[in-house]
């Protein structure tokens, strides 16, 4: 999101500059709140999804949005948007994502604003990625792999090093030395990509020792960033790793404490996952937890979120306050 947020408020100054040339009045007029309340809502939305606050985030950019809407400014609309389907994306409600990219896509072929287009770009791979729509995803990044601003081409790298893994590429490694030589190149900045060359470089190794050094490095970095779906999705990749080698206890572990996360984010698709995992974990040690479980699973599978706010309280080993 940061190399396009200021986007609006440069044109909107801009636009208050060519007005103050066509005046005539003594004094200069302080901006119209027309144009600094959604500027403001936008700043404010961006702060949230920094913090991993995305209900607050959406609500900010949705906000913003409709001001955006009411005074036709078509730079703030398709910030807006992009900014709401990334959102959207980072709890895996990708249909509303797909409807915000869209919309964004419209705005910025009929505006002009060309210098939105690889932003929407990097974001339609995402999601293609998210719906494991590869090749789709390939074609989006053929456009942004070789461009001139690092920081796309950074985002790109990893999206393309993604694809690679997930599908068990031949050339997998070259893409990741790819992203992990343009990440060390950069001059600050780029720790979370740091974060997820650890974990790639995780997943590539076949030394169980030298994975949990990887993962603890990268697990390090994601929770002093703060970075909530890193840490999240660190501890799922440990704790996969953990079960694969039949240690139930410490897999048992990381997944709960994803599950928490991922449940607090607000994020079903990864929370089902998770809860999947636990149940070959509870079948394989019988476990009365199964059965608990294999509940939450079903109604998750069939899209019943009844009662998801207590869902993780069945799964809490923490005491419970007292109400």
């Amino acid at each position: 999101m940061r190399p396009y947020r200021h986007l609006s408020r440069l044109l909107l100054s801009l636009l208050a500059c060519t007005l103050i040339a066509c005046s005539s009045g003594p004094e200069e007029k302080p901006e119209s709140d027309s144009f600094t309340s959604p500027a403001s809502l936008l700043d404010e939305g961006i702060s949230q999804y920094d913090i991993n606050n995305y209900p607050k985030a959406i609500d900010q950019f949705e906000k913003a949005l409709l001001q955006y809407r009411s005074i036709d400014n078509q730079a703030g609309i398709a910030n807006s948007c992009l900014n709401l389907a990334k959102t959207h994306m980072a709890i895996n409600n990708n249909h509303l994502a797909a409807e915000y990219l869209f919309r964004a896509n419209v705005v910025i072929e009929q505006a002009s604003l060309k210098e939105l287009s690889e932003h929407l770009v990097l974001l339609k791979s995402s999601l293609a990625i998210n719906n494991a729509l590869y090749d789709q995803a390939l074609q989006e990044l053929a456009t942004v792999l070789n461009s001139d601003d690092k920081q796309i081409r950074l985002a790109a790298l990893k999206n393309r090093t993604s694809i690679a893994f997930l599908q068990n590429d031949t050339d997998k490694l070259q893409w990741l030395e790819k992203y992990k030589t343009l990440q060390g190149s950069q001059q600050g900045g780029t720790s979370s990509h740091a974060a997820r060359i650890l974990r790639f470089e995780a997943e590539a190794s076949d030394d169980a020792d030298k994975r949990r050094a990887l993962l603890s490095q990268s697990l390090s970095i994601s929770q002093d960033l703060a970075n909530r779906t890193a840490i999240a999705a660190t501890l799922t990749q440990w704790a996969n790793f953990d079960k694969g080698e039949k240690r139930f206890n410490d897999a048992e572990d990381k997944y709960l404490r994803a599950l928490f996360i991922r449940h607090q984010l607000g994020d079903v698709k990864n929370s089902l996952f998770i809860l999947k995992q636990l149940h070959t974990i509870y079948v394989a040690t019988d476990s009365d937890k199964k059965t608990l479980t294999k509940k939450w699973i079903d109604r998750l599978s069939d899209n019943d979120l009844s009662g998801w706010e207590i869902l993780f309280s069945d799964f809490d080993t923490y005491p419970k306050p007292d109400n």
